[in-house]
């Protein structure tokens, strides 16, 4: 096909052989190189990589006829031509093949009759053509021998063929991809057209034109490389063949063939030439063909235009069938078509709204809205296009003015399908919202209205706070925060009824002594709040006047109910958040509850540095550890029997460097608050269990006994934390003393009852912390899984004063004995104490006589110098 051989045989006889033989050369060299490129393009084409590869092989295919040629070297020049066409008929069938194929069969068969038409018309088109090329119109076949005419006819049949494939190709290939079929086709036809030149200057003659054809093959060479690096790969949906450039034509290709056909005959007749009975016969089939193309056209297109009709009822019919509204906008946002149930949802004839822009019919508020989403030009500038009314999903919340002139609410769904050539418009799929709109308003006010007193909810008010803080410009106001005392004990009278009965009456009372620009609300069970406008006199008699309408009382079914309150005001200061306004207020409250009751307190800074220094606390208690601001004293615990000191209590303390000592009643509550317990907890378990593990025994080893909050029991990490603690130090664990309240032990958290026990399985002691405070009762005792019972200093203060002190903790040290519990008495300070302990048979002790608490250094130190007894007061100064 490509390197076609006897370019020839004119050449041959007549020009130098030099010459010949330089451009024999160069066109297979060529040949080869294009086969090479096609062949490597091809790899990544998946599908269509045979098709090419099919074509590189008939590219390189016709080198073998230049090859046969030199071996062979016949002496008539017509030998040699036929002799060289041999391998390149070959050729030009495989590219025949290989072009049909890039088509694709599912194309193919999805055109039906009419590809098969195209292609026999472009055959037979063909053949009247090249045969004329190639015989002459003269008949120059006549003097050719049976064999030379057999492969000189397979050489026009399989020319035309390749031009056949190659217009059919161009007709049928989906659109992305007749760029390339165009360049395929004209690289065949430059082919064609070369080895026809080649072949007619040999049978004519004319050895002057031979060296034409040469540009003519390498031009169509390196056509068919340039087809297929441009191809960009076959779709993945064949027969979806969007329309383009080239669908026209492919539609007059066919009769384009016919005509020029018939054209080329007519001017070879006009010349004085009788044309052949098989040009004649061609032009006669390709007249018919033509014929039978047009009514297979015909026919598709009527097909097409019933499919076509019958999708558009079907779609139109479940449109009408539809609920949704369908309303249809040109490029200019123009109303050009709305369905039916637009004019069911709306009451308006669908007249009046055809041919309107959309921006004039819908809400003046929805104006920007419904322009930013349908991307119209003509926003107004003062308009925010953010404050698209969006609902969601893309869709988008309009108002149409309805029949009887009230705004209806419609949900549309935007389709914008301006940019696909087969609509070029805007399709709005629109849903009545009208009864929803409604639904969702009543929902809003139930979601912001307190139910009990009607007054709005703390969600309500809140909104209300958010407008206020976010408004410049606004009248000054203030929050009043008003928190009713006296309701626990109304509860416990008369129920919840009874409560709710005072609630309503005092919202009832406040909502009418306020003045009507002022809103009230209830934000708790016993919490009203009133936003209020005004200076600070008339809100401090605001604040007087709910005072006396609270503490008036409230007849009820079970009597007089007699509250008081707390009244905590807060200016409202543009910029600040509603949490932060709440806070203030919170604060505010506080410090009239502390004041008494009936009291008012108006915010003040000074209020706030107490949340401040709070909220630093537990900022910067994080990291206080690896910073070495947190350290660890022991306070020495004497076994009285032998005045010899058995076991320390680890206190943990912290030195800020700007605030100084931070005490422990302060910092473990943030600690516990904030989920910083355990990180805390687990560091001074593992320093102190170290520290202790690695003193001296000089007197026997030291029990270490640590206090654990009850938040830090409550996290389930109590064991795994004393595990790793004990594993870490070295400490056994018989000699870790757990100081644990009352209140956690007796926790109903099984959870804590569970790891209490896995503790003291493990060897772990526990301590009952604090004996004697809040609701301490002796019967516990046989209860809880404790082995030491610590008894509070408030029990201490008064024993060698107070017999009734005395007997007490006597007794409570004889049932600690009577249940084989270590009894330590805490916050021991006089020798009166100490000797009255000793009397009764307690059996530890422990307080600043003994000896205040000490670093690690110290107590070593200490321990040192009293081994053996321990003289009560020797390190109280420590």
């Amino acid at each position: 096909m490509g390197a076609v051989p006897g370019v020839i045989a004119c050449a041959i006889a007549a020009a130098d052989p030099a010459l010949r033989h330089i451009g024999d050369v160069a066109v297979a060299a060529t040949g080869i190189a294009v086969a090479t490129v096609i062949w490597t393009v091809a790899g990544p084409r998946g599908a269509d990589r045979p098709s090419w590869r099919l074509i590189a092989l008939a590219c390189a295919l016709p080198v073998l006829g230049m090859v046969l040629g030199e071996v062979v070297a016949p002496p008539e020049p017509l030998q040699l031509v036929v002799l060289r066409w041999a391998p390149t008929v070959p050729a030009f069938a495989l590219g025949s093949i290989a072009i049909l194929t890039l088509v694709g069969r599912a194309r193919l068969r999805a055109g039906g009759l009419r590809p098969v038409v195209e292609t026999v018309l472009f055959l037979t088109a063909g053949l009247v053509v090249v045969q004329l090329v190639f015989v002459g119109v003269d008949g120059s076949w006549r003097s050719v021998g049976l064999e030379q005419r057999i492969v000189l006819g397979a050489a026009t049949l399989a020319t035309s063929a390749m031009m056949a494939a190659a217009l059919t190709a161009l007709g049928v290939i989906e659109g992305k991809r007749q760029t390339m079929a165009l360049v395929l086709l004209l690289g065949a036809v430059a082919l064609t057209t070369g080895r026809a030149v080649a072949t007619a200057a040999v049978l004519s003659g004319a050895l002057g034109v031979f060296d034409i054809s040469r540009f003519f093959i390498v031009g169509g060479l390196w056509l068919l490389a340039a087809a297929a690096v441009v191809d960009p790969g076959r779709s993945s949906e064949e027969l979806d063949r969007p329309a383009g450039r080239y669908t026209d034509l492919g539609q007059l290709l066919p009769h384009a063939a016919m005509a020029f056909a018939t054209a080329v005959v007519g001017i070879v007749a006009m010349a004085g030439h009788r044309p052949s009975r098989v040009s004649f016969g061609g032009i006669v089939l390709c007249v018919a063909l033509a014929t039978v193309h047009r009514w297979v056209s015909a026919r598709d297109e009527r097909r097409m235009a019933t499919r076509l009709r019958r999708s558009e009822a079907y779609f139109r019919s479940l449109v009408r069938s539809s609920g949704d509204a369908v309303v249809i906008l040109d490029d200019r946002l123009r109303v050009t078509w709305a369905s039916a149930a637009f004019e069911q949802a709306l009451g308006t004839v669908q007249a009046g709204l055809l041919g309107r822009p959309l921006l004039e019919t819908v809400h003046p508020d929805d104006i920007a809205a419904v322009a930013a989403a349908l991307g119209a030009d003509d926003v107004r500038p003062d308009e925010d296009p953010a404050t698209v009314n969006a609902v969601g999903n893309g869709l988008l919340l309009l108002r149409l003015r309805a029949a009887d002139g009230a705004w209806h609410y419609l949900e549309a769904a935007v389709s914008d399908l301006r940019e696909h050539a087969d609509v070029g418009a805007v399709v709005l799929h629109c849903r009545d919202m009208n009864e929803r709109h409604a639904r969702e308003q009543a929902l809003q006010s139930v979601a912001y209205t307190d139910p009990m007193t009607g007054l709005p909810n703390q969600a309500g008010f809140q909104q209300l706070l958010q407008d206020a803080v976010s408004v410049l410009g606004q009248p000054p106001s203030t929050l009043l925060m008003i928190e009713l005392d006296g309701l626990a004990a109304a509860r416990d009278r008369g129920g919840r009824d009874i409560v709710r009965t005072a609630v309503t009456e005092i919202g009832r009372r406040l909502r009418a002594t306020v003045r009507g620009e002022d809103v009230v609300a209830r934000i708790g069970e016993g919490i009203f709040a009133v936003l209020a406008t005004g200076d600070a006199a008339d809100v401090d008699r605001l604040a007087a006047r709910c005072h006396a309408v609270v503490e008036q009382p409230v007849s009820s079914q079970a009597g007089i109910i007699d509250l008081t309150a707390g009244v905590g005001l807060v200016d409202v200061e543009p910029g600040l958040t509603v949490d932060a306004l709440l806070g203030r207020a919170d604060l505010a409250v506080r410090q009239a509850h502390a004041a008494g009751p009936g009291s008012s307190s108006r915010y003040l800074s000074t209020l706030g540095e107490v949340a401040v220094r709070q909220e630093r606390l537990r900022a910067e208690l994080v990291g206080a550890c690896s910073r070495g601001e947190l350290s660890l004293l022991f306070q020495p615990v004497l076994f009285l029997e032998e005045q010899k000191i058995t076991g320390v209590e680890t206190l943990v303390r912290w030195r800020h460097p700007t605030l100084g000592e931070v005490p422990p009643a302060e910092f473990i509550p943030i600690a516990e608050s904030s989920g910083l317990i355990g990180y805390l907890l687990r560091w001074i378990l593992e320093t102190a269990a170290t520290a202790v593990a690695s003193l001296p025994d000089t007197t026997g080893p030291l029990q270490l006994g640590v206090n654990v909050p009850a938040g830090y029991v409550a996290t389930g990490m109590l064991v795994s934390d004393v595990q790793h603690a004990l594993r870490e130090s070295g400490l056994p664990p018989e000699r870790l003393i757990l100081e644990i309240t009352e209140a956690t032990v007796l926790s109903d958290d099984e959870r804590v009852a569970l790891d209490l026990s896995t503790l003291r399985l493990m060897g772990v002691h526990v301590a009952l912390d604090g004996f004697g405070t809040g609701r301490s009762a002796l019967g516990h005792l046989t209860q809880l899984p404790i082995d030491v019972l610590k008894l509070d200093r408030s029990l201490i203060s008064r024993i060698n004063r107070d017999p009734q002190s005395r007997a007490l903790c006597e007794s409570i040290v004889g049932i600690g004995r009577a249940l084989n519990l270590d009894v330590v008495a805490e916050g021991v300070e006089s020798t009166g104490q100490l000797a009255t302990l000793s009397g009764f048979g307690c059996g530890f002790a422990q307080g600043f006589l003994i000896s205040r608490p000490m670093p690690i250094s110290a107590l070593v130190s200490a321990l040192g110098v009293g081994a053996e007894h321990w003289w009560p007061g020797v390190m109280s100064g420590a």
